[in-house]
């Protein structure tokens, strides 16, 4: 299994959606949103087509299906903002071995930074370490969504395929919700001898920003971009 594939594996016990390895746009659009359908590949997300858009909006950068119409919500506001706490989001076998994470700890040192280790006792595991809270965006009420999959679920695929992309149905997603922070770090445990640690260093670059520094004793895959973090999505399924 690809790295990518046990971050993704191990942190969905957490229960905060599918975790993206590479979530940065990459350039190709400008972040995750809400009603976004696309497809997952190497642990990236890349957007097909946004669906509470317009047709013709700029960010339907590659058209949209042929019997696209926009989602309506309804009259009642359907997507509630809020916090993802700062801290470590570890896997069951993954543990902080400090008493406090890198989240916690980087609120009390200030310019100084923090340090903060972690050990995985078993084959696989993986953690995520948010030295700031994160953004929460999220869908209230998913029925709606649910009924708008089922309608044009099967012209998304065609869409795909027009596109490019080579999948199946199971792997159209569409997002219902999504964390976006400026400054993480994560990594993913593969095969590691027993008791492997990677101790993980923050140091405060500016608001809402900081620089990483891995020291590892058996280096495990580690990746620390800039932008979107965890998105929570719903996979488009079959009828």
């Amino acid at each position: 299994m690809a790295h990518y594939d046990i971050y993704r594996e191990q942190l969905a016990s957490l229960y905060h959606g599918h975790a993206l390895w590479e979530p940065a746009p990459g350039g190709l659009y400008d972040r995750v949103h809400v009603a976004d359908v696309g497809v997952v590949l190497q642990g990236h997300f890349t957007r097909m087509f946004n669906a509470l858009l317009p047709a013709d909006h700029p960010l339907q950068a590659y058209g949209v299906p042929f019997d696209f119409e926009p989602l309506s919500m309804g009259p009642f506001q359907n997507i509630r903002i809020l916090n993802l706490p700062h801290g470590d989001y570890c896997s069951n076998s993954v543990i902080a071995v400090r008493d406090h994470g890198i989240g916690d700890q980087i609120q009390a040192a200030g310019p100084d930074g923090a340090n903060a280790s972690f050990k995985c006792r078993r084959n696989k595991g993986a953690f995520l370490s948010l030295p700031y809270s994160a953004i929460r965006t999220d869908a209230i009420r998913t029925k709606v969504f649910e009924t708008y999959i089922r309608k044009h679920c099967d012209s998304w695929l065609e869409f795909a395929d027009r596109l490019g992309f080579s999948v199946k149905l199971e792997d159209i997603v569409f997002v219902t919700g999504c964390d976006i922070t400026t400054s993480w770090a994560m990594a993913a445990f593969m095969n590691p001898p027993w008791d492997a640690e990677i101790s993980l260093g923050v140091e405060p670059t500016g608001p809402a920003a900081a620089l990483f520094q891995w020291s590892p004793t058996n280096q495990p895959h580690n990746n620390e971009p800039s932008q979107v973090r965890l998105s929570r999505v719903a996979i488009a399924y079959q009828r």
